[in-house]
């Protein structure tokens, strides 16, 4: 059938970035976009509308400027401060081997700050740190301070991840650490799950070139891996600059600074690749009822078919929502215009599901 079975990418292909800029790359590929971009400074009438806009369409976008808003959270974001204040072990992900090893954070920090910004000749060792607890203050700064928009935080109502019960809660806030010319390869979040990532420390001009989709292309993309003799939802290939230049649908490219805050929308898919200095970005997923009709329909059934973890539970986040709709509606004592409208919304929403 011409399934592939590595079981680790194929390293050799990892891009070195030293010559990279955004400009170049945008002018390697005739179907390469620049993902868009609003400032989070610019007015919150603006950020609402491109928001909405956002929340209609399946194209990435950046909201930039977070480290210039009053209410940043400053000098906590810091990687001494993360050191002190967060685990002391992290895992971490040697790009060249694909190997996993947990190490104290002290000595990650070390070496990242000691290890060159790219790949050199002969190189065996140059370490990702991934999956990192969110400090505490970080986490209460994101739920608390009012800076980000609720609609886009992990605790919102509209996040159906908040309906299971705290047995079954998934944790999907986590800080990555990275140096250049380290890497994720080519994916989609989990379970056509929103993705967001925040910049929010940044070390000797680090960044992250982030290479995405359309979430409407993901089926198209998924072709085109296999004929690359690749399968997109292995998360085992790291697409070359010429290989997207060739695909046949378009490709948005960013180079995400301190105080962008990525948006990837569900099933779109996406590479990121470090630059530079030491960046930490913090990272979290939500999950609304179009990406719960998404993953039922498609998601799962792909799955199964790829011997893939789910991993978001997503049949019972379903029981769970539609649970919670039951109640509100049961709270509901007399029909004013209203909430007869809310009824008729509810009872449409229920319908993704049959």
């Amino acid at each position: 059938m011409g399934t592939i079975t590595k079981i680790q990418p194929d390293c050799q292909n990892t891009s070195l970035t030293k010559e990279w800029s955004l400009e170049g790359l945008l002018q390697k590929g005739k179907r390469f976009f620049p993902v868009p971009r609003v400032s989070a400074v610019a007015g919150g009438q603006s950020l609402e509308g491109t928001l909405e806009q956002y929340d209609r369409n399946t194209t990435p976008l950046v909201i930039e400027d977070w480290h210039k808003h009053v209410g940043w959270l400053g000098q906590k974001f810091n990687l001494e401060w993360f050191r002190e204040h967060g685990q002391k072990d992290i895992a971490v992900r040697n790009v060249h081997d694909w190997s996993d090893h947990t190490v104290p954070l002290e000595e990650f920090t070390k070496y990242c700050r000691s290890a060159p910004h790219f790949v050199i000749p002969g190189e065996t060792v140059r370490w990702y740190g991934k999956d990192a607890q969110c400090p505490a203050d970080w986490d209460q700064w994101l739920h608390k301070s009012g800076v980000i928009p609720s609609r886009l935080l992990p605790d919102d109502s509209r996040n159906c991840l908040t309906n299971l019960p705290k047995s079954a809660a998934v944790e999907t806030l986590m800080c990555y650490l990275g140096i250049g010319d380290t890497f994720t390869p080519c994916h989609k979040d989990l379970c056509a799950s929103s993705g967001h990532n925040l910049m929010c420390y940044t070390e000797n001009d680090g960044s992250s070139f982030w290479f995405m989709t359309k979430g409407s292309d993901a089926l198209e993309v998924a072709k085109y891996f296999r004929t690359l003799k690749q399968e997109l939802d292995h998360e085992m290939h790291v697409v070359t600059i010429e290989e997207l230049a060739r695909a046949p649908f378009d490709v948005y490219v960013t180079q995400q600074k301190l105080g962008d805050l990525v948006l990837v929308p569900p099933r779109s898919c996406h590479q990121v690749v470090n630059y530079g200095g030491i960046t930490i970005k913090t990272s979290w997923s939500r999950m609304t009822l179009n990406s719960l009709a998404v993953a039922l329909h498609h998601e799962l059934p792909m799955y199964q078919r790829v011997c893939r973890r789910e991993t978001y539970r997503i049949k019972s986040t379903i029981y769970h929502t539609l649970h919670r709709f039951r109640v509100e509606l049961e709270k509901i004592s007399t029909i004013g215009y209203p909430q007869f409208r809310r009824r008729l919304d509810v009872t449409k929403r229920t319908r993704m599901f049959t």
